[in-house]
C-alpha cells in the first residue's frame, strides 16, 4: 500500500509466497521499484513495517536511504505478553504516551520511559526493545506533527485493506494452484479493498512530513542520482508482502 502526497491511500502490489521470507519481499520490491517507487534526489521514502526481519532485511538491501518506522501495535502486542498480567496495563499507558509523542525529544522521553518500567519487570524483553529504538521512533525522530502519528506508527492500514481483501475472498472454495486463480482473486480483492479507501486522517500535515523527508536525505550518490519517475511519484508505502 502506498500514500501520496495528497494522504489518497492505493494498492500498489503483492507476492505470493508461503512464508514472510526475504526472497518474497525482495522481489515485490523490485517490481515497485521499476514501477518507480524509490528513494529519489528529492525525497527518501517512508516506510511503515511489522517487527519481521525480513521486510528489514529487503527495504535495508533495496531502499538503503529509506527512513523504516517499525509498528508500535505489533511491538506492544508482542512484549506485553512478557509481562505479568498486573504490569500490562501500566505498560499499555507507557505505549500510548509513546505514540502520541510529538518530535524527536518528547519520542525519546516517552520510549526511555518505557524501557525503564520494562527494565524493572522483565530485562530481556527491556534489553531487546532498546536493541530497535531507531526503527520504533523514526517518525519521531523526523519532528513531524503528532496528527501524523495514529498513520505511520503502525501497519494498521495495510491490516485493514487484507481484512477486506478476505471478506471479499471469503466465499472461495477451492483454489486452484495450477492456474493463476490465487493472483488473480488476490488482486480483484485489494482492488475492491481499494475502492472504500479514505483519505488518511490530517493529510493537510503531510506538507510537513515531506519536507522532513526531504530534508533527511544527506547521501550524497542519492543526490547524484538521475532523475527516476520517483521524483513525482510521492509516495510513502506502506509496503506489507502478500502471505
Amino acid at each position: 500500500m502506498g500514500i501520496d502526497a495528497s494522504g489518497n491511500k492505493m494498492m500498489l502490489d503483492f507476492e505470493e509466497g508461503s512464508s514472510e521470507n526475504s526472497t518474497v519481499v525482495s522481489e515485490l520490491i523490485n517490481r515497485l521499484k521499476k514501477r518507480g517507487v524509490n528513494s529519489s534526489t528529492k525525497r527518501r521514502l517512508l516506510v511503515v513495517r511489522d517487527g519481521s526481519p525480513a521486510i528489514k532485511k529487503a527495504v535495508s538491501k533495496h531502499w538503503p536511504e529509506a527512513v523504516q518506522q517499525e509498528c508500535l501495535i505489533h511491538m506492544q502486542r508482542h512484549t506485553r505478553d512478557k509481562l505479568r498480567t498486573r504490569d500490562r496495563a501500566e505498560f499499555d499507558s507507557y505505549c500510548t504516551r509513546l505514540r502520541d509523542a510529538q518530535g524527536k525529544a518528547a519520542g525519546d522521553e516517552a520510549f526511555m520511559d518505557l524501557l525503564d518500567y520494562l527494565s524493572e519487570r522483565n530485562a530481556a524483553a527491556a534489553i531487546a526493545l532498546r536493541a530497535r529504538k531507531e526503527d520504533l521512533t523514526a517518525l519521531h525522530s523526523l519532528d513531524v506533527p503528532s496528527t501524523l502519528n495514529v498513520t505511520f506508527l503502525s501497519t494498521n492500514c495495510i491490516e485493514n485493506a487484507f481484512r477486506n481483501w478476505r471478506e471479499a475472498t471469503g466465499n472461495v472454495k477451492r483454489w486452484s494452484l495450477k492456474r493463476d486463480m490465487v493472483s488473480r482473486w488476490s488482486a480483484s480483492g485489494m482492488l475492491w479493498a481499494e475502492s472504500g479507501f479514505n483519505k488518511i486522517r490530517h493529510a493537510k500535515d503531510l506538507g510537513a512530513l515531506a519536507s522532513a523527508l526531504s530534508a533527511s536525505v544527506t547521501s550524497p550518490s542519492l543526490r547524484s542520482e538521475n532523475s527516476t519517475p520517483a521524483d513525482n511519484a510521492e509516495l510513502k508505502p506502506c509496503t506489507t508482502p502478500n502471505k
